[in-house]
């Protein structure tokens, strides 16, 4: 941006008027005409020097990047594997980023063995997720969970874990009934082919006997 160093001209009525004083004609005149043109001059190098100085503020004013304001943040972590975090400390981590916070808790009937260990009124899931960048103001929704559901969850675990160990009982059972259902039966086989031998070695025998008396 370029200034005019014509702003001196402005300058110019008041020295007239100092300097300008008697008659214009004469050597007087002549004088003050000198002192006016010599005022000029010395205002006019002096915009001259100031120009390039105010010209460069101006410029650097223009050119200056306008800082730009991040309207954006990113959600917290609020469900980290081994780091519990409770609704009330969540809201805390969330408003105190410019976020608002709307709340859900697990149903009943959404119990499972895997929350048995949680704590009452944990985070496990939110709304946009974690780690995610939003626009401040957004509404985030907590997933949190309660007492009951965690002792729903306790329950259906030790369900689980019974009827498994009634399963494997039964199926050892089975196995040790159909073990002594074999024996038997082998103990049986083996006693009526041996009840058939002695048989034939009694008939045997009694035929050699009878051999015998006929000599």
């Amino acid at each position: 941006m370029r200034l005019s160093n014509w702003g001196a001209l402005f300058i110019c009525p008041k020295f007239l008027l100092e300097y300008g004083k008697g008659d214009y004609m004469g050597t007087k005149s002549n004088k003050n005409i000198s002192g006016v043109i010599g005022a000029i001059g010395a205002v006019g190098g002096l915009i001259t020097a100031v120009t390039p100085l105010v010209e460069k503020a101006i410029d650097n004013a223009q050119n200056k990047p306008t800082e730009k304001i991040d309207t954006k943040v990113i959600i917290p972590e609020l469900y980290r594997k081994g780091f519990p975090i409770d609704l009330e400390q969540a809201e805390e981590l969330l408003t105190e980023r410019g976020l608002k916070v709307s709340k859900s808790k697990l149903r009943m009937k959404e119990a499972d063995p895997k929350y048995r260990d949680y704590e009452d009124t944990q985070v496990i899931d939110s709304n946009p997720k974690q780690g995610v960048k939003v626009k401040i103001g957004t509404t985030v929704c907590l997933r949190y969970i309660t007492a009951e559901v965690i002792e729903e969850s306790q329950k259906i675990f030790d369900d689980s874990v019974r009827i498994k160990q009634e399963a494997k009982e039964q199926k050892a059972a089975e196995k040790q009934e159909k073990k002594e259902r074999l024996k038997e039966s082998v103990s049986e086989t083996m006693d009526s082919a041996k009840s058939g031998l002695e048989k034939i070695f009694k008939k045997d025998r009694k035929a050699i006997e009878a051999e015998k008396g006929e000599k």
